[in-house]
């Protein structure tokens, strides 16, 4: 018989003229059986722990699936200190949610109050008949749910939403999953080249948020309507990987179509050797600062024949603006975007 109800105690209290004892939960011969539906249990725990201080013990009853996510709501019940509490051997107690990973996790815990702490009665785990194993899935794995991406440790992001851009000059993260990951997935991607881009959208125009190895293992959490970008999760970091450079492999027909949300790379200059900050587009002007070589600056005007370029940057700890001369360095500048005259 399935049982769909959270009190499923038979109640035997015990009537006693010694004292209990303080520190120790009791585990009367309980066990227990998890199978893919619910469980079923056998035995009982001894109530010996006055934790409420109205001389009854309170504990929990719940269970997790494999990634952790809450498969019965944990279910608190008090009885009086003195007595049993003990499970129908035939009854089985049905799952609040559907399992979705092994293995199956049951707990009984005495609750901490009135100067006791929590105490683990007793625990029993299962298994799921055609369930993956969640042992080879990274702590921090996304899922779509509607328009957000949730992680089971509770973090949420808009579907769309990538990790930060990698800052100008900063080396990029390159982040990993496990192979055997793809046991886990119904489909999954491989990345087929080396120092593969992760952008904030679906062209080379966004920005940087990761680099990713030759071999890495994707996990696809969406794409573009024509198939040419993959919107996926490499470690922690979400972003977005370019299809002609990935293998496909597995059922990808579930992975939908979602809305890019990135942001377009500015222009910038890079610049050969160390060089001096000008504060007027003419070599005697005056210095600024000193810029150091083999890094890029952001670019936000030039002149009208483009043979000086300004750009922004932090110089002696403050945010300025300032000039450099377009044969100490080289425009770079993928998405192509407008560069304003800034000159009279």
């Amino acid at each position: 018989m399935l049982r769909r109800f959270s009190i499923f105690f038979v109640l035997a209290l015990l009537i006693v003229a010694v004292a209990l004892p303080v520190n120790a939960g009791g585990n009367a011969g309980a066990s227990f059986s998890l199978t893919c539906e619910g469980f079923s249990g056998s035995g009982s725990i001894a109530l010996d722990r006055d934790n409420t201080g109205d001389a009854r013990e309170a504990f929990i009853v719940s269970a997790t699936d494999g990634s952790g996510r809450v498969i019965y709501e944990p279910q608190i019940d008090t009885f009086f200190v003195g007595g049993t509490v003990s499970w129908n051997s035939g009854d089985v107690v049905a799952w609040s949610a559907t399992p979705q990973y092994n293995p199956l996790t049951l707990r009984v815990v005495s609750q901490a109050g009135n100067g006791f702490s929590e105490q683990l009665i007793t625990a029993a785990t299962g298994s799921c008949a055609g369930l993956p194993g969640y042992s080879a899935l990274p702590d921090f794995i996304f899922e779509v749910r509607g328009d957000e991406l949730v992680s089971d440790a509770g973090a949420a992001l808009p579907l769309g939403e990538t990790s930060p851009n990698v800052p100008i000059n900063a080396e990029a993260p390159r982040p990993d999953n496990p192979e055997d990951l793809t046991e886990t997935l119904p489909g999954y991607l491989l990345v087929n080249t080396d120092n593969l881009s992760l952008r904030s959208g679906d062209s080379v125009d966004y920005t940087l948020v990761a680099i990713v190895d030759g071999g890495t293992v994707l996990i696809p959490l969406g794409r573009n309507d024509d198939f040419t970008w993959w919107y996926v999760q490499a470690g922690e970091i979400i972003g977005w990987a370019r299809a002609e450079f990935l293998i496909a492999r597995g059922d990808l027909t579930g992975v939908g179509v979602v809305p890019v949300s990135g942001e377009i790379t500015p222009p910038t200059f890079f610049i050969f050797s160390e060089q001096p900050l000008l504060a007027a587009p003419r070599s005697n002007a005056l210095p600024l600062c000193t810029l150091p070589g083999n890094l890029e600056y952001v670019i936000v005007g030039r002149d009208r024949p483009q043979d000086w370029y300004e750009v922004q940057v932090i110089c002696n700890s403050t945010l300025v603006r300032g000039w450099l001369a377009a044969a100490v360095g080289a425009v770079r500048n993928p998405a192509e975007s407008f560069i304003p005259v800034t000159t009279p």
